[in-house]
């Protein structure tokens, strides 16, 4: 990249540059069956200019307005072949209404409004998350959660596994805290997540991994939580295990036995089982080698034109 390019896109940045706490709230699913009334719900912030538009993404279609409202008042204005959506306007929340739900309305639908750049009077839409609506017949079925333990102990870090199966709709949202030292749970900060998506014999697994160093996985509990459709949650704690002083590492060099969770344990999780997956372990570690890998060609490439680049210029000298 030369230093042109690179001050292109740092004025680029400041010209197009918005609040980021600036968001467009929705929640990730809605399921109803045929003939029943949708509310797909979005939370603006003040900063949105005169109208919130709805957008619809069907599989395999590209993305559509379909009606936009205005922000003062509520009045919609529908697109063409777009009747059947309506507007509810409710202070800050603009809902989109289907009050005859048909399966060709199953799709996801996102709410975007204009936002001011800053710099030179510059406008940039911002976008929702999106809402997944499904029209069927088929009732809404909440995840299984599955929380994972395993501690290694003679790698670097440590991985704590939470996995999502058996739910419909399969679109789920991971979450991590860790409980600090007065006792209260809260985000975890440090740390990588990695998730990975499968589907087995008509069923979708979601895993996320947390993986965190040693050092500071061993002292601590951590908290998955899994969202699902409507803003519903299920919490699963993962416990790490903790290294005594008096313990002594085997003679062969070989990891320790993993102990059963105790009682107290298995009434924390209730239905939640623990079980220990090397096979996502190693997924794990091998998506943070990669990553090392991208890094490592970028920067190789980028040293590379820099000195073709040196040697073009001087071969242009002319000769004394």
């Amino acid at each position: 990249m030369t230093l042109l390019q690179l001050s292109f896109l740092l004025l680029f940045y400041h010209i197009y540059r918005v609040n980021g706490n600036a968001k467009l709230v929705q929640i990730m699913a809605v399921v109803k069956s045929e003939s029943k009334t949708v509310s797909i719900n979005c939370n603006f912030p003040s900063d949105c200019i005169s109208y919130i538009h709805w957008y619809q993404k069907k599989e395999g279609e590209t993305l559509k307005r379909i009606v936009y409202a205005s922000i003062s008042d509520g009045a919609a204005y529908n697109d063409a072949n777009a009747d059947s959506f309506k507007i509810d306007k409710k202070g800050s929340n603009m809902a989109l209404k289907i009050y005859d739900a048909k399966k060709e309305h199953s799709a996801i639908y996102y709410c975007a409004c204009w936002i001011s750049g800053g710099v030179g009077n510059y406008y940039i839409k911002r976008f929702g998350s999106g809402t997944r609506l499904i029209v069927t017949g088929k009732g809404l079925v909440e995840p299984r959660l599955t929380a994972y333990s395993r501690s290694e102990k003679h790698r670097e870090k440590s991985i704590m596994l939470c996995q999502a199966s058996d739910m419909f709709p399969d679109l789920v949202k991971f979450s991590w805290k860790s409980k600090s030292s007065t006792g209260d749970w809260t985000k975890t900060t440090s740390g990588d997540v990695v998730e990975q998506r499968d589907e087995k014999e008509n069923n979708i697994f979601v895993t996320s991994m947390l993986i965190v160093d040693k050092d500071t996985a061993k002292n601590n509990n951590y908290q998955c939580t899994v969202e699902h459709e409507g803003g519903k949650t299920k919490t699963a704690e993962v416990k790490s295990d903790k290294v005594e002083k008096s313990e002594k590492r085997p003679k062969d060099d070989s990891p320790n036995p993993t102990c059963p969770p105790s009682e107290n344990t298995k009434q924390n999780l209730e239905s939640v089982d623990q079980k220990p997956s090397f096979y996502l372990f190693v997924y794990a570690y091998g998506i943070m080698l990669m990553k090392n890998g991208v890094y490592l060609v970028t920067v190789c490439i980028f040293l590379l034109k820099r000195k073709a680049g040196k040697k073009d210029e001087s071969s242009q000298e002319p000769s004394k």
